[in-house]
This record gives C-alpha cells, sequence and structure tokens, in this order.
C-alpha cells in the first residue's frame, strides 16, 4: 500500500479540519490563515494535476517530504504540535489525485 504524509492529531484529523477555524484564523502569527486560496497553498481544485474539490472519503497529505516542508515552514509545524497535531507518514489504501502541491488519497 502506497504512503504519504501528512499532518494530522491522533485521531487522524486534518490540521485544517481538527483545529477549530476561528482559532486558526485569529492567531495570525502561525501564518496558517494565509494558506486558504493562496496560490501556494491551492485548494484541491485549483491544484493543477487535481481540479477537483475533494471527496468526502479522501484526505488531503503529500507524496514526498519535500512537499510537505514546502507547504508548512518549521514554525508553523511547532504551532501545530502545541495542539497535538504532527507530521505522519501514514499508509493509506489508494493516491486518488496527485497534484503539484498537494495529493488525495483514501485511508
Amino acid at each position: 500500500m502506497p504512503n504519504i504524509y501528512r499532518v494530522e492529531n491522533n485521531d487522524g484529523e486534518g490540521c485544517y479540519n481538527g483545529i477549530d477555524s476561528d482559532l486558526l484564523a485569529s492567531n495570525a502569527s502561525n501564518g496558517l490563515s494565509d494558506h486558504v486560496s493562496d496560490k501556494n497553498h491551492p485548494t484541491p481544485y485549483r491544484d493543477k494535476g487535481i481540479k477537483r474539490d475533494i471527496k468526502f472519503n479522501e484526505i488531503c497529505g503529500f507524496k514526498t517530504l519535500k512537499q510537505a516542508n514546502k507547504w508548512f515552514t518549521k514554525r508553523q509545524y511547532e504551532w501545530l504540535e502545541s495542539y497535538g497535531f504532527y507530521l505522519k507518514r501514514i499508509e493509506v489504501k489508494q493516491i486518488t489525485a496527485i497534484g503539484e502541491y498537494q495529493v488525495l488519497a483514501i485511508r
């Protein structure tokens, strides 16, 4: 089975769904609020190679560690870790789409 990199908590929740959106938006120092549809952090719909919305049974992640580190800064990883979210290499059943910035997969 393939592997991807993903920032998630111990319950498997991704950092954009598992952290309260008001907390993300209110703590501008983490830089994560800038990720909303900016050109270096596109939604799957805007990512070359994907160009569609994420399906209910899919998760977002990264094909390589290099891709993950291009998305998140060291400071952002530290901030996420303080809320229980860690970069992990996880096994998935299938990678369903590969974009320029991210991948979609089924766990």
